[in-house]
């Protein structure tokens, strides 16, 4: 969305390893804040944006690629670690190729296809890693429809992380960096 890149090496690769490097400890920060398993890969993948803005795709690409396969290694909270890596960190850069298509439809439809296969990969990947947990546990009430509106509750909560998402890049691109950063 930025007119004007960078075009310094030096400049994308610190930047990246900025980034990198606060996505990691956020993330490893996941591990004593469990409360925040959620919310922490969010503000993460927050961070490409940054990556997207001032450098260009292919770079947040490549943060996100690094970050991710770091998580696997450094972060203790692997619940976490697969939220940013199946969704939360590729996220950002996906809603910025998707600012493209002209069709709100066919730009909502691309999101959910994609969110919810996120969500049925972490749920089987999270049933296959941690055997002895039940992610149902407590959901007995609801019976046969428990499944259902938990699917229906993720769609909301996936609006609602799309809309924070696309107001954090807003506050980035034309407050943060015309007042604080000074450019344009």
């Amino acid at each position: 969305m930025s007119r004007h890149k960078n075009g310094t090496t030096a400049f994308r690769v610190a930047l990246g390893g900025i980034c990198a490097a606060v996505c990691l400890l956020l993330m490893f920060s996941s591990s004593f804040l469990p409360g925040l398993s959620y919310a922490i890969p969010v503000f993460a993948g927050v961070l490409m944006v940054v990556m997207i803005v001032e450098t260009d795709s292919r770079w947040a690409i490549a943060d996100y690629c690094a970050v991710s396969l770091l998580c696997l290694f450094i972060t203790p909270n692997i619940e976490a670690s697969l939220l940013f890596i199946l969704f939360m960190g590729y996220y950002p850069i996906l809603q910025f190729w998707l600012t493209k298509f002209k069709s709100k439809l066919l730009k909502w439809i691309v999101k959910l296809v994609v969110f919810n296969i996120a969500i049925v990969i972490y749920y089987n990947l999270f049933k296959f890693i941690f055997t002895s947990v039940d992610m149902m546990e407590g959901t007995e009430f609801f019976g046969k429809y428990a499944l259902p509106l938990l699917w229906a509750e993720a769609q909301i909560c996936f609006i609602v992380y799309d809309r924070f998402l696309s107001l954090t890049i807003d506050v980035y691109i034309n407050w943060f960096r015309k007042k604080i950063l000074r450019r344009k």
